[in-house]
């Protein structure tokens, strides 16, 4: 009897000691939480990649290399606690609004703490509709149209640019300074190019001009012909053009065609952040040659120690090819210039980073609050946040010469041109003197 109850015993020592090792095999290896935020911090980053490839594949890149960047930092460097890593999660928004609900609604599917994008502002806005229902803190890193800084609409949405009601100011005062007083208008039909457009002709008519013509068309048209023609008709002094570069690459193409910017005959035409980029004639002898010295605006470009060192590392990496690069390698070729944005992608993950670290959560109010007073010498410039969860930038007025953009000024609550003379596209040319060309 003695025997046969020790039997049982050892029996269900074993049964326990099998059924501990079982549970100890499906345990986590490590903590779930590390100071408050999980051990595999999952970062949503949305981009146009396959609609607006030359763009949107260089924005995706700035968010992975920052991501690599800050998981390898170690010591008093290290921006998050240790044990914690983040883990990117890359949507194609296909560069629509229906793209960028379900690319947020893909992220929540997989968990994502937190979002970086998207670039524009339509899609941004749709994100922001899903993922403030889920309580998660959505940082873009260019979508700029005014109508996002509602924060009643869009309560968890900030953004490491400035709104486009200060770069409209910008488009008028730099109209106003070449004495134009009679102007047009054509701009995608979008959150994007609406805004920009409605700020500058608010402030344009306030200084005693006029819009003689404002056009719209649908994002992804292929052929604006009958808006190109009616602002042709209305004898504009100068033509506003707000999209983004693959749609501003249609209109201008056309503008060509019609002897609106064949130079012999061009009229002069400001572009906007959206298009002051080499995306927008990357592939097209035609667009290229239609945007000679057209004058446009621009985030102002930073020469700070961060920038060179982004640029240093940008230029070290090799191609990786194919349509996502989610590992140590990104999409461009040593040497090759990258798009401006792909700079502030890269410091929004810095930013989230320090916001993360400092609110020890990614409770939706809590992080936001976070977010909000963080301040970062990053490679796009300093980023410091104002109330509504946006920055105040300093423009800079360009023109296209051959394939790059010479600097002719800045626009920093007030017009500074730097350039002693200013040439358009028909050739003629005007003298700067006190911030005016006549």
């Amino acid at each position: 009897m003695e025997q046969k109850q020790i039997g049982i015993i050892a029996g269900a020592v074993i049964v326990v000691g099998v059924l501990l090792l079982g549970i100890i095999a499906f345990l986590p290896s490590g903590p779930d939480t590390v100071d408050g935020l999980p051990a595999e911090l999952k970062v949503g980053g949305v981009f146009p990649i396959t609609q607006r490839y030359e763009a949107g594949r260089d924005r995706r890149d700035g968010f992975l290399i920052a991501i690599d960047e800050i998981n390898a930092q170690t010591g008093a460097n290290r921006i998050l606690p240790e044990g914690v890593t983040l883990v990117p999660i890359v949507k194609d928004d296909l560069n629509t609004a229906a793209g960028g609900t379900q690319a947020a609604q893909d992220l929540i599917a997989e968990g994502v703490h937190v979002v970086i994008g998207s670039s524009g502002s339509s899609v941004s806005g749709a994100m922001q509709d899903v993922l403030k229902g889920e309580d998660i803190v959505q940082l873009s890193y260019a979508s700029s149209s005014p109508t996002l800084s509602d924060r009643t609409a869009y309560p968890l949405f900030a953004r490491n640019v400035a709104s486009d009601a200060d770069q409209g100011v910008a488009i008028s005062d730099l109209a106003q300074a070449f004495g134009f007083t009679s102007g047009a208008t054509i701009n995608t039909d979008d959150t994007y190019g609406k805004g920009l457009v409605a700020v500058f002709k608010t402030d344009f008519v306030a200084s005693g001009g006029s819009l003689v013509s404002e056009q719209t068309f649908q994002p992804s048209a292929t052929e604006v012909g009958s808006q190109i023609q009616a602002i042709k008709d209305a004898n504009p002094d100068f033509v506003v053009l707000n999209a983004i570069d693959t749609d501003a690459a249609v209109v201008l193409a056309k503008a060509k065609e019609l002897q609106l910017l064949d130079h012999a005959n061009a009229i002069p035409w400001f572009i906007t952040d959206g298009s002051t980029t080499g995306a927008t004639f990357a592939g097209s002898q035609t667009v290229q040659d239609a945007m000679q010295n057209i004058l446009g605006t621009r985030p102002g470009v930073s020469t700070s120690p961060q920038a060179l060192a982004f640029n240093t590392t940008w230029f070290s990496l090799q191609e990786c090819g194919g349509s996502f690069c989610e590992g140590p390698l990104y999409s461009q070729d040593s040497g090759a210039a990258y798009n401006t944005y792909a700079a502030f992608a890269y410091d929004a993950v810095y930013v989230m980073a320090k916001a993360l670290a400092k609110a020890k959560s990614v409770e939706g109010q809590t992080l936001y609050d976070a977010l909000l007073t963080i301040e970062h010498s990053g490679a796009s410039g300093e980023i410091k946040f104002n109330s509504l969860g946006e920055l105040n930038t300093e423009y800079e007025i360009v023109t296209l010469e051959g394939t790059t953009f010479k600097v002719l000024g800045s626009w920093f609550g007030t017009l500074t041109l730097t350039a002693s003379t200013i040439t358009f596209p028909d050739g003629s040319s005007c003298t700067v003197a006190n911030n005016e060309c006549t």
